[in-house]
């Protein structure tokens, strides 16, 4: 478990600091890379919320996208939250967050993505090691 902890840990904070850096290098203005840095944080977050439902069983099974209608409400609720912090123009005076563009989007939720591929390898080299089906149910996190 600790194991898995630091794994994710590792992962979010260098997609995040990769978001951050990269919105700097095309220019953006120290804001808008702090508010592209946070809304990956929070979707990095999200995609885990999707690997974590089973400790080495594959997400991609049809339970794990099914099983847990409040995911899908949390992650709902999450991301009117966020577009709410980073568009929203009192939150941007108080926060001072910027509007992100698509581009900024597109690189946060393909990190993300690959974020969700990273520990579902890493799932499967557990399973591989220690020889369990991909779809356990009794390897609940």
């Amino acid at each position: 478990m600790a194991l898995r902890i630091a794994y994710v840990t590792m992962l979010m904070i260098l997609v995040t600091f990769a978001v951050f850096r990269w919105e700097l290098m095309r220019g953006s203005d120290i804001e808008t890379a702090r508010t592209a840095a946070v809304n990956m944080l929070v979707t990095g977050e999200l995609a885990y919320l999707f690997n974590v439902r089973y400790f080495t069983a594959n997400a991609f099974a049809m339970s794990t996208l099914t099983g847990n209608p409040m995911a899908y409400w949390m992650g709902a609720i999450l991301t009117g939250l966020q577009l709410f912090f980073t568009y929203f123009r009192p939150m941007q005076e108080i926060f001072h967050t910027r509007a992100l563009d698509i581009v900024s989007w597109l690189v946060i939720v393909a990190l993300a993505m690959g974020m969700f591929l990273a520990v579902e390898a890493e799932k499967a080299l557990l399973r591989h090691l220690k020889g369990s089906p991909p779809h356990d149910a009794d390897r609940r996190a």
